[in-house]
């Protein structure tokens, strides 16, 4: 028996089929760009993870040194941040080649890509959702400072 994310995949697989008239190659290729668009987002994520732990490294002892709550902040909003990095590398970046999915039915294998394509768009949207909480926190943390400083 099929998952619903399983019939809307075979679905999405056959629309995708009669659009590319049936040429496999040509469907195989749009969904294998729609991977591309996947790597180059969590890219971007990754460099913003990379930017908020470096200007932590930087300020983060100035922020913690505000209050215990501006210590709680920073320290958890790393953390999280932390968290969506790594679920944005190990969901989304893990290698498996796409041609490890052919199947000798053309439909069949368009369906198991773009399954991949769903996990891993399902990975990048929690790893999205922990960086903005992270970067809340962190900005909390940022806002407690500023709130803080004396004229």
């Amino acid at each position: 028996m099929s998952t619903p994310r399983e019939l809307a995949a075979r679905d999405e697989a056959t629309k995708i089929l009669r659009l590319t008239n049936g040429d496999v190659l040509k469907a195989f290729q749009m969904v294998q760009g729609q991977l591309g668009v996947l790597v180059l987002r969590t890219q971007v994520l990754l460099s913003l993870c990379g930017i908020v732990i470096t200007v932590t490294g930087f300020s983060g002892r100035a922020i913690a040194s505000t209050s215990t709550m501006a210590r709680l902040c920073i320290a958890a909003g790393i953390f999280v941040v932390l968290a969506a990095a790594a679920t944005a590398i190990w969901g989304v970046l893990r290698l498996r080649w796409i041609t490890q999915e052919l199947r000798d039915d053309p439909l069949d294998t368009i369906t198991a890509v773009l399954l991949v394509r769903m996990r891993k768009s399902r990975f990048l949207g929690v790893a999205l959702a922990l960086f903005v909480s992270g970067f809340a926190l962190y900005v909390s943390a940022i806002a407690q400072l500023l709130i803080a400083a004396h004229p």
